[in-house]
């Protein structure tokens, strides 16, 4: 009698989408470890993206048992997921592209010369001293200003919390004081609390639908600030983007790209 012994198969070696899974997952969560450190803070959207890291070493190391889950799921479900999930991707990437573009052309000195308003959106103060960011905004503007003479700020921004001043205070006073801009160039609009409402406030203050606008912020959030200017009627609008900090950028892209999502979902875009 031949004893007959099927062998068993050689164990697989792991599948490119465990590999890759495993790897973005444990950079998305290094970095956003480090970012958080770096800023001193972990707030609910860098918490949000460090549970996805998680969550892909997690499915890297599961791959087998998730595979196994997922083939008993109802043919429909499987239809609906997998659409999501690729327009998901393709939102990303058009998206992702649309902010890298404007960022890139919008960079230095390309801003239209001239302008009749230079608007300088606010972001985060620590205290009463502007962040980086707010800073390098503030730079840029001042930069601008100097060569056109006969263009006036318009500084938007109001008070958050943890903040002693609004930013379109501690953005005048960078502007005067390091800057040497005179008071007389500077308009501030101290209620905004969104992009939304830099806008729309400040145009109703100004007047600056059919005025020549040159928006100034960080280069990742002027395709935003565009979309939404033209979106509320500003005609002669440009941007003026300044450079953000490298390590901090793909953080400011991620989020960037949640928001945007968001305003179109409100309709705001």
């Amino acid at each position: 009698m031949v004893n007959l012994r099927v062998k068993a198969p050689p164990p697989q070696a792991p599948g490119l989408a465990k590999a890759l899974s495993g790897a973005l997952g444990a950079v998305i969560t290094l970095y956003i470890t480090g970012i958080s450190l770096d800023w001193g803070k972990l707030d609910g959207f860098n918490l949000a993206v460090g549970i996805g890291g998680l969550g892909l070493i997690l499915f890297s190391c599961q791959e087998a048992r998730i595979a196994r889950l997922s083939a008993r799921l109802p043919r429909p479900l499987k239809i609906i997921f997998l659409a999501a999930a690729h327009l998901g991707i393709l939102s990303f990437v058009i998206v992702q592209g649309a902010i890298i573009y404007t960022m890139t052309v919008t960079a230095g000195g390309s801003a239209g010369q001239g302008a009749d308003y230079l608007l300088v959106l606010g972001c985060q103060v620590d205290g009463d001293a502007p962040s980086v960011p707010l800073a390098r905004r503030v730079a840029a503007a001042a930069a601008y200003l100097h060569e056109n003479p006969r263009t006036k700020a318009i500084v938007s921004g109001g008070r958050g919390p943890g903040e002693r001043v609004s930013e379109a205070e501690a953005m005048a006073n960078l502007l005067i004081r390091r800057h040497n801009i005179p008071s007389g160039r500077i308009l501030r609009e101290e209620r905004a609390a969104s992009t939304l409402e830099n806008l729309a406030f400040s145009d109703a203050s100004y007047g600056l639908r059919d005025k020549q606008v040159v928006v100034v912020s960080s280069g990742y959030h002027l395709f935003r600030a565009l979309a939404l200017a033209k979106k509320q009627g500003y005609t002669r609008v440009s941007g003026l983007g300044s450079e953000s900090i490298p390590l901090a950028l793909p953080a400011y892209l991620l989020r960037e790209y949640a928001a945007v999502m968001y305003y179109i979902l409100r309709g705001y875009l």
